[in-house]
């Protein structure tokens, strides 16, 4: 009898591998636009889409944002923090970048490259069993914490690769805080587009970085150049930063 059970439920795994994941989780948490620097925290909704292999990030802030110049420095609010899109079966991630007149960008990144130590510590998610990770990634360091029942290796924005999904996760200094409300059985977003740009070629990491820079410095430079004194030599006090650390 006991050969029996262990049979069907080798058998009911195997078959819920096999079967195509679809669904929505969405989460809520916060993310403070100043990164540490200042306290600028603001709620936002946060979307995982999953169509089997693939799936799609989203976050949204809740409300209006009115952007004011704090401390001497001005943030972008479109981040690599805010679209991401993963695609398992060709190993690719695009992410979505916004410069300051809003136009739209979107660059590839390595999908899962973050190496996790993982622990037997435990904790409770929504009436769900997770366990605790952690990792450093483009220089900062985060925690997540994983369902190993749901079988889907993926996570809020860039993070995943662990054996479970992530329903938790934060950095080191809690400045980006994502915590799983729940999930339903809706699924549809426009796989085809972001197939197209894989499939045309699409510029990597390094290009962001540089991209990002060369708009850093131009802004530096613009707000620097900006005096009353005629004859003074000025350097602007401005400084503009990502949330992905590019040094």
């Amino acid at each position: 009898m006991r050969t029996v059970l262990i049979v069907l439920l080798s058998f009911f795994v195997i078959h819920l591998q096999a079967q195509e994941i679809k669904g929505t989780w969405y989460y809520q948490g916060k993310f403070n636009g100043s990164f540490g620097r200042s306290e600028n925290y603001r709620e936002y909704w946060g979307r995982l889409i999953v169509h089997g292999d693939r799936s799609l990030f989203t976050m949204k802030e809740e409300g209006q944002h009115h952007a004011a110049l704090q401390d001497n420095t001005i943030d972008l609010r479109g981040d690599s923090l805010f679209t991401v899109y993963k695609d398992h079966s060709s190993n690719s991630l695009l992410f979505e970048f916004s410069d300051l007149n809003q136009k739209t960008h979107y660059f590839a990144d390595t999908l899962f490259p973050m190496e996790w130590n993982t622990t037997e510590e435990h904790k409770m998610i929504g009436g769900i069993p997770c366990l605790k990770a952690e990792t450093r990634f483009k220089g900062r360091g985060y925690t997540a914490w994983y369902a190993p029942t749901i079988t889907i290796s993926d996570g809020p924005w860039k993070l995943g690769g662990l054996p479970g999904l992530i329903l938790e996760a934060y950095d080191d200094e809690n400045n980006w805080h994502m915590t799983l409300l729940g999930n339903s059985e809706a699924y549809d977003f426009d796989i085809a587009f972001f197939e197209s740009k894989i499939t045309k070629g699409i510029e990597g990491f390094p290009a962001f970085v540089g991209f990002v820079k060369k708009l850093f410095s131009r802004l530096e430079s613009s707000f620097g150049s900006n005096s009353d004194c005629i004859g003074c030599q000025t350097k602007s006090v401005l400084k503009f930063h990502s949330w992905e650390k590019i040094d």
